[in-house]
């Protein structure tokens, strides 16, 4: 199975101000490259930060922000297997589950991984794997 990278635990409660004062600020991006720093995420604004609450807690989404995004490594089918699987079995947390959707997007290419995971056309995992698995041969 595919080693989830641990979060910078030193990091965590300095996000978690950080992402508390950009709620609370009626512009808050003058601390957009804080963010960007904190995160090592250049791509990250504070409009990102500003409605975490719809999908997630405040230490869960920190925890997100600070994985670090997933590089290509060739998996295998039976490696993407075990990772659809997993997610699928709800084996993880938010945001671990989260970076392995990522993993899935960049082994596979498909940019709506989670469509095939969150809602198929079928309860059967082994159908959710077929039909991405399929989708990445064309």
């Amino acid at each position: 199975m595919i080693q989830i990278p641990e979060v910078d635990e030193t990091k965590l409660s300095e996000l978690i101000q950080l992402i508390e004062e950009i709620n609370q600020l009626n512009y808050p991006a003058e601390l957009e490259k804080q963010l960007q720093n904190l995160t090592g995420k250049t791509d990250i604004c504070f409009q990102d930060v500003l409605n975490y609450w719809e999908w997630a807690e405040l230490e869960a989404f920190a925890r997100s922000l600070l994985m670090p995004e997933p590089e290509k490594q060739n998996l295998s089918d039976s490696e993407l297997s075990e990772i659809i699987t997993a997610i699928c079995e709800c084996r993880y947390s938010e945001p671990e589950t989260e970076y392995l959707l990522k993993v899935l997007e960049v082994e596979t290419g498909l940019s709506h991984i989670s469509d095939y995971i969150f809602y198929p056309e079928t309860d059967e995992i082994s159908e959710i794997i077929r039909k991405i698995l399929e989708k990445i041969e064309k």
